[in-house]
């Protein structure tokens, strides 16, 4: 085996992978609920509909992404 592979901890990139996979779709289907919630809204107040759901959807969602966003940039910037 050479020197460089005896180096890397396998266990701990196969943790970055899988956390950034996990938080890189979870990300994305945060923003993607937001976007749905937001437009199903829009359109059932069109409509003459209620749009309290749709838009409390959006809403949580919203307070989800930018939690995740700002948990993130705290990480980055509290490394060490």
């Amino acid at each position: 085996m050479s020197p460089v592979l005896a180096a890397v901890e396998w266990s701990q990139m196969l943790e970055v992978v899988w956390v950034s996979l996990v938080a890189g779709v979870g990300v994305t289907v945060l923003f993607s609920l937001v976007v749905l919630g937001t437009s199903r809204a829009a359109e059932a107040r069109r409509e003459g509909g209620s749009s309290a759901v749709y838009g409390a959807l959006a809403l949580l969602c919203l307070a989800l992404f930018l939690g995740a966003v700002v948990f993130a940039i705290t990480v980055i910037l509290n490394k060490s």
